[in-house]
């Protein structure tokens, strides 16, 4: 597989054959250089803007467009920090100016407009145009779903004895004389009579302890978040979802369904075991397309396996793991160093807009590079 400077590198396909580049930088321009160019060229019609001069951030005051490129310049080049980021930049001088900083910013403002536009910007939304104006008029065969754990240094609000799995209640009827408890809407039943706004509320986003069976069946913990991603039979992320690390995989399902949809036309939703609900797979039947989804032998022992035609078509769910595993392998740090959910989803989120405008080049603009 082809490295993201080795995909992207040539930005002379998207611009004419008499024009070079490299006139316009006074230092020699890298693959590095030449890739997140292409990148910014995808991502930054999509990018909400905002005014020029804002006076809300003290003086001297900046401009937010090339802190929003060197936001994006932290998760192409992998960097961890803002401090990194900040120092990169100073010795980097075609960097400093494809992001448009004339004098590099302090370290407090730096820091300041981060805060900021983690509070202010929607990247959400901004992935949602991206990719709905690349499909349009197009109708996508499969749309596969998972999460994959995200680590922090952060305090959790709960502790890593309650993440433990609840023990199986017995099953039949209760003894003589034992009142049967009422049971309350689950979660599920909620989000499907709810908008969409309010039951993506529903789903905690402060840090937690998780924990998740392995490939081996032993139980692993985290402390940080889960990242719930929704990507297209191309390896192109439609839909995310941050929330905390003991929000169980189930409960995403509806809301990046209904996200996923209002984006792109798609037939099929492929799905591990962790999704295996009835209220989930009645749900995306009832939208007209068709729940593909592992089964869970602990919920139902004796429900029939997949035919040969349904499991090779599940077999195509693996592209969500790919995604995951490009975004950890590429564009995410190892550790993410800074704290609260909205600082957290606003690194995530860069990532996410990062590899699907990636994938985007690959497939569309720079298939010969592939």
């Amino acid at each position: 597989m082809k490295s993201i400077s080795e995909v992207l590198s040539s930005l002379q396909l998207l611009l004419p054959l008499d024009f070079n580049l490299q006139d316009v930088f006074e230092s020699y321009l890298t693959k590095e250089h030449k890739g997140f160019l292409s990148l910014l060229r995808v991502v930054e019609p999509f990018v909400e803007s905002f005014p020029e001069g804002n006076q809300h951030m003290g003086r001297p005051s900046y401009s937010v467009l090339p802190f929003l490129r060197a936001a994006l310049a932290k998760r192409y080049f992998k960097i961890g920090a803002t401090s990194d980021l900040r120092l990169r930049l100073l010795s980097d001088a075609n960097l400093r100016q494809i992001c448009g900083f004339e004098n590099i910013p302090s370290a407090a403002s730096f820091s300041r407009y981060m805060s900021y536009l983690a509070d202010k910007t929607s990247l959400e939304d901004s992935l949602g145009k991206m990719v709905k104006d690349y499909y349009e008029g197009q109708l996508v065969n499969n749309v596969a779903r998972d999460s994959t754990a995200i680590g922090v240094r952060e305090k959790p609000v709960n502790k890593k004895k309650d993440v433990k799995p609840l023990p199986q209640r017995k099953r039949g009827r209760p003894k003589k004389g034992q009142e049967l408890k009422k049971k309350s809407p689950t979660v599920l039943e909620e989000q499907k009579a709810l908008p969409l706004a309010e039951a993506r509320g529903l789903l905690p986003t402060s840090c937690a302890w998780g924990c998740k069976k392995n490939s081996q069946g032993n139980l692993t913990y985290w402390k940080g978040y889960k990242l719930h991603l929704d990507v297209t039979e191309e390896g192109i992320p439609v839909s995310a979802i941050i929330t905390g690390a003991n929000v169980h995989d189930s409960q995403c399902a509806i809301p990046l369904e209904r996200m996923t949809e209002q984006r792109i036309n798609f037939r099929s939703t492929l799905m591990d075991s962790a999704y295996d609900a009835k209220s989930i797979f009645q749900f995306v039947q009832d939208r007209g397309r068709t729940p593909i989804i592992d089964h869970n032998p602990r919920r139902k022992p004796s429900r029939e396996a997949f035919d040969e035609a349904t499991k090779e078509h599940y077999k195509k769910r693996t592209v969500v793991e790919r995604a995951n595993s490009h975004l950890k392998d590429w564009l995410l740090p190892d550790k993410v160093l800074v704290r609260g959910s909205k600082k957290v989803s606003f690194e995530l989120m860069y990532g996410v807009i990062c590899l699907a405008a990636i994938k985007i080049l690959e497939k569309s603009i720079l298939p010969s590079l592939i």
